[in-house]
């Protein structure tokens, strides 16, 4: 009976999913690398099926040429599936792709299912909305220091009150809002958006008077709007976080492949001459993260 049991404790471990991930093996079976993203996240990534860019698509490029140069995947090819981040997990967890090359903020609850490459950028939590906005929301979301007299709490509740904010669906970024709207007590209402362009169309047509998210990126957006000159990036970051790749459970393996690959394409000239091409010159506290990133 124990040995029957053994068997098929056995048995539940070599069947659960995720339980031995072995990506390489797949990945020489195949000789095909499936690289997941986000196709609405520029400057990280963007594109379709066919074809990807941005700065992360071009780090998980970096793992492809380093896994070609191993015997048997001269002829490696690279396959892009473009993924709602609702389901990027799972196409992780699930082995339906190798990688997912848009950077995520690392948690607890993410680490359940999937892990995570080094880090390879700090996201900071900016705000875009329009510049006709009035002065009272555009004081809230300035970060402008202020004194913080007994007037300072009802300041920036009269700002933020009675307000619609856009946030990106299955970030951090909803945890927070949410946590920012109970701690100010405001009668404010959150609204989850699709992707990037939506919030920021949204802002356009006034169904919300503000978004919230990474901040490289609603520049990004900003800057290729027909309507740019009607929006405004505020300077404040109101978070800051690592983010990294989510890559397969229990795959030692292929972590180590990626973090590799990520560590050469991140450190000295090569690293700053990426960072350059998406995000313009590095400043002098970009240069010391790099240098942290990688191994």
């Amino acid at each position: 009976m124990n040995r029957l049991f053994a068997a098929l404790f056995l048995l539940s471990l070599l069947l659960a999913p995720g339980a031995w991930a072995d990506s390489l093996a797949r990945i020489h079976a195949n000789h095909t690398l499936v690289l997941g993203f986000l196709a609405d996240n520029a400057p990280f990534s963007e594109g379709d099926e066919h074809a990807a860019s941005g700065y992360a698509i071009d780090l998980c490029q970096a793992l492809a040429a380093r896994l070609r140069s191993a015997p048997g995947l001269a002829d490696l090819q690279v396959r892009y599936q473009p993924l709602p981040l609702e389901q990027a997990l799972a196409a992780v967890s699930g082995g339906q792709v190798d990688l997912f090359c848009s950077p995520l903020v690392e948690t607890l609850q993410r680490r359940e299912s999937v892990s995570f490459s080094l880090p390879v950028f700090t996201a900071g939590l900016g705000v875009i909305l329009r510049r006709d906005a009035d002065a009272t929301l555009q004081a809230a979301l300035s970060g402008a220091p202020r004194e913080r007299t007994p007037t300072w709490r009802g300041t920036v509740n009269q700002g933020l009150n009675k307000r619609s904010f856009a946030v990106l669906k299955g970030t951090t970024n909803v945890q927070w809002a949410q946590q920012r709207v109970r701690e100010l007590g405001l009668q404010s209402r959150l609204v989850e958006v699709a992707s990037y362009q939506d919030g920021v169309d949204r802002v356009l047509r006034r169904e919300v008077d503000a978004f919230f998210g990474e901040r490289l990126s609603l520049l990004n957006y900003q800057a290729r709007s027909a309507q740019a000159d009607r929006l405004q990036v505020s300077d404040h970051l109101f978070e800051m976080a690592s983010v990294a790749l989510p890559l397969p459970r229990n795959d030692d393996a292929f972590r180590l492949e990626v973090d590799h690959a990520l560590s050469d394409a991140l450190r000295g000239a090569a690293g700053e001459a990426l960072y350059s091409r998406y995000f313009g010159p590095p400043s002098p506290q970009q240069r010391l993260l790099l240098r942290l990133y990688s191994l």
